[in-house]
């Protein structure tokens, strides 16, 4: 909890006038001036043949906004010569939609920084509107706002593949599965009735996702479950488009097959580490398991566990076999608790692994970046359930990514800063 007086944001302080509550409306940019929020444009000349306009009707919108329901008398008109209708446009409301344009942004605040799923938007579009008009307001139905995420998906995607990339020259990929596609809607488009098995083989893609030490996201690739290095491709392909190759001095990911052959096909110069630091956790967690602490581990048993732990660091296949072999030599202590024996057999299967990297010139590594990029899409994942189409996919990501990548950390050294903001920061 912060500790002291926490100031008052008056940007939300109201005025009673007449026994009613009075709100100042932001200004919005508007053909080089600034007009309140909400303010009614009328047009002045027919947009087809340019003719003087006739009033036509009066009609009352009303715009759903964090501020409220908001009633805008609107006024249609039609062109004296063509005939062409016209409607009166409302400042902050894109077209026809019944949404303010900065109401569908805090849904769309809600969708990816709040791991709120589509179906699930009502409750918070609640809470926006409740008090302000004395009937609680309504967010936009799940339809409007996959359409909205559809048509922003396009410019998130420019956003992403354009923006300007700060780095220390290390770039980390890694693969997670997500579930795509709704069985009838897969099965009409076969045409055939799947059976389970079947099924539970199509409906999981594999999201490919680039990124920097920073967490900067730079770009994805959604394949099938177990794709040959070709599908990886692509991607690298578009990534050495945008990086020059003598820039990109070290590729890190997890010991896949298909990274490590996409890898060296498209960047064959650049030093390919592996992460280790799954191994780690796994190692730490059986020793925690058991003792609750590192404190409380027996002295014979500590020193297997740090001598796993120099295996698994090993950088050259010399230090590794140097560590499994006091590893190997300490097998026959009577002293070892059960764990211990485990971690031995554990440590067997790390040695085998890691050996045929370090031999290929491999170095480990145990930066976390992706682990905790894939945690936040575990976590929100599970919110969204599925995705129909691979399209509707990639502009999801597409959005959340360019989404990540402008968001503030919230604590740590960085507070108040973005990824990019950092990445810049530090080598811009």
């Amino acid at each position: 909890m912060p500790k002291g007086n926490i100031p008052i944001d008056k940007s939300l302080a109201k005025e009673v006038e007449n026994g009613k509550v009075i709100q100042t409306l932001p200004y919005i940019p508007i053909n080089r001036v600034r007009l309140p929020l909400f303010t009614t444009i009328s047009p002045i000349q027919c947009c087809v043949c340019g003719s003087s306009l006739k009033f036509n009707e009066k009609y009352n919108r009303f715009i759903i906004s964090s501020y409220g329901i908001i009633r805008c008398p609107t006024t249609y008109w039609i062109c004296s010569k063509c005939r062409k209708h016209h409607v009166d446009t409302i400042v902050g409301v894109t077209g026809s939609a019944n949404y303010s344009d900065e109401y569908i942004e805090k849904q769309k605040a809600v969708r990816y920084n709040g791991r709120c799923s589509l179906w699930n938007t009502r409750t918070v579009g609640e809470i926006f509107t409740e008090g302000l008009t004395g009937t609680t307001g309504r967010a936009p139905c799940p339809t409007t706002l996959w359409t909205y995420e559809q048509k922003q998906g396009r410019i998130s995607a420019h956003e992403l593949l354009d923006q300007e990339i700060n780095f220390n020259g290390s770039l980390y990929i890694d693969g997670y599965w997500v579930r795509s596609g709704w069985r009838n809607y897969i099965e009409s488009q076969l045409g055939k009735t799947l059976t389970d098995s079947e099924w539970k083989k199509l409906r999981y893609k594999s999201i490919y996702v680039v990124a920097t030490e920073d967490k900067v996201v730079l770009d994805f690739e959604i394949t099938n479950i177990n794709p040959s290095y070709l599908e990886l491709i692509p991607l690298l392909d578009r990534i050495k488009s945008r990086i020059p190759e003598e820039e990109i001095l070290k590729i890190v990911s997890d010991e896949e097959k298909a990274i490590i052959t996409a890898v060296s096909t498209v960047f064959p110069d650049a030093v390919h580490s592996f992460c280790v630091l799954h191994q780690m956790k796994n190692l730490t967690k059986r020793y925690l398991d058991e003792f609750g602490s590192i404190e409380n581990i027996p002295s014979t048993d500590m020193e297997l566990y740090e001598l796993a732990q120099e295996l698994i660091l090993a950088e050259t296949s010399i230090h590794s076999s140097i560590s499994y072999q006091g590893i190997v030599n300490l097998a026959s202590s009577t002293e070892l608790s059960r764990v211990s024996r485990k971690v031995i057999a554990y440590a067997k299967e790390i040695y085998r692994k890691n050996l045929l990297l370090l031999e290929k010139g491999f170095t480990p590594e145990t930066n976390n970046v992706m682990e905790q990029l894939f945690s936040l899409i575990d976590n929100f994942v599970d919110q969204a359930r599925s995705f129909k189409a691979t399209f509707s996919t990639i502009n999801f990501f597409y959005n959340l990514f360019s989404s990540t990548n402008s968001r503030c950390f919230n604590t740590g050294d960085w507070k108040g800063f973005s990824p990019i903001n950092r990445a810049k920061m530090k080598y811009g």
